[in-house]
């Protein structure tokens, strides 16, 4: 109730805050910790990480993000539990968990300018997950849960504008009706009169503009979809040997997102190493380029004075679960600059990631702190062997969340 009343407080604080717009290009930043709430790690097992990232941050400053960390790790039993909670926050009131409904995990994808987050919860008595949209005044509503998959109800609300939230639910096959099988993942929308229609299939959106125009993928293809019209527009197209995501869009129609070698037996590309790529507003596709010595690249984030934010590095996405041989990348007029050369040295932290980047310019990001000890990591993979689940754990980063501010800004 605390919490609730606590985003209701930041509701009216919103309505006062104009966004600014971004003036000419930048080479410093000055950065700044978000510390998650205390809420969101009380329940986090000792001597393991508890890792916080940020997923979006708005043209008021407000963030969106996330606490993953272990509930269980017990290797000799091959038992992996986790725990996920969701938080805003801002460097002017502090940071505040996301209710849910009852006991169980959640997690948030984005964090709009009308101050509307995007996720789902899934609770710990029912199991599946629930598309959810929560407000900064201390709304929450599951708008994405759809009762005939019975047991199998998987879904997550996206993004969302004034018209259209987009999401991801598992529906009915075609190919199995009449019987109702929900076992195909496929784009799902709502319209402001609550009304839910199904969009491309195979695949999930990433981002809405507030042109009502949404990016993700559909069969393993970068996609651009026009909501009010349901034209699609392949921004690149998949092969039997690359993949391509469309991650965000911003409101002049400019996109950017990566193409996958897909060399891992991975359904979602996430483990695939790629390369990096931006999308102009009609469409035309420009290849980013690594940082010196780096094989891969991901791009997360899209400006609007020509910058890109993500990663690149190793390329080892899995099974690592910190990615300290990642490095955060600002891509501007061509190049890619590490942005832990545009930070002061006295920070003393390496930056892995950056994740979105609003109209000031600021950017969000995560990474770790050189001086801290390293900590534990658990992680389950498939042991050929025993066709069965084997859990290990090893050293590894504590994940700090950092949002980065255009110097003078």
């Amino acid at each position: 109730m605390n919490g609730i009343r606590s985003l209701a407080a930041l509701a009216g604080l919103l309505v006062a805050l104009g966004a600014q717009a971004h003036g000419p290009a930048v080479s410093r930043y000055r950065v700044t910790e978000v510390i998650p709430p205390a809420s969101a790690t009380s329940d986090c097992l000792p001597g393991y990480t508890h890792g916080a990232t940020i997923n979006t941050i708005n043209d008021f400053g407000v963030v969106n993000g996330t606490v993953q960390c272990y509930s269980q790790v017990d290797v000799a039993a091959n038992i992996l539990q986790f725990n996920t909670a969701t938080f805003v926050a801002a460097t002017w009131f502090g940071a505040v968990e996301l209710p849910q409904s009852v006991p169980g995990f959640t997690f948030s994808y984005t964090l709009n300018n009308r101050g509307e987050a995007f996720g789902y919860e899934a609770p710990f008595d029912t199991g599946g997950l629930y598309g959810t949209k929560w407000s900064l005044a201390g709304g929450r509503e599951r708008i994405f849960d759809d009762p005939a998959c019975e047991f199998i109800r998987f879904s997550g609300a996206v993004d969302g504008n004034a018209r259209y939230t987009v999401g991801w639910a598992l529906r009915p096959d075609p190919i199995f009706l009449p019987f109702v099988l929900c076992i195909s993942n496929r784009w799902v929308i709502r319209d402001s009169a609550g009304v839910v229609t199904d969009g491309p299939l195979n695949g999930t959106p990433y981002g809405l503009n507030a042109f009502d125009v949404a990016v993700g993928t559909s069969n393993n293809s970068a996609i651009r979809y026009h909501l009010p019209t349901a034209q699609i527009r392949v921004l690149h197209a998949a092969d039997s040997a690359h993949g391509a995501e469309a991650t965000t869009i911003n409101d002049l129609g400019e996109s950017a997102g990566r193409v996958t070698t897909n060399s891992l037996p991975d359904q979602f590309n996430q483990c695939d190493p790629g390369v990096a790529v931006r999308w102009d507003r009609n469409g035309r596709e420009q290849v980013l380029p690594h940082l010196p010595g780096a094989v891969s690249s991901h791009a997360f984030g899209v400006g609007y004075d020509g910058e890109v934010v993500g990663d690149s590095g190793a390329g080892q996405y899995c099974p690592y679960y910190d990615n300290s041989g990642e490095r955060a990348v600002l891509w501007k007029d061509g190049r890619a600059w590490n942005l832990n050369s545009l930070i002061p040295p006295s920070a003393g932290i390496t930056l892995t990631y950056a994740f979105s980047v609003n109209r000031r310019g600021q950017i969000t990001a995560s990474g770790y702190d050189n001086d801290e000890p390293l900590t534990q990591c658990a992680q389950s993979q498939f042991d050929p062997d025993t066709a069965g689940v084997v859990v290990t754990v090893s050293p590894c980063h504590m994940t700090r969340a950092y949002v980065l501010t255009p110097v003078g800004r």
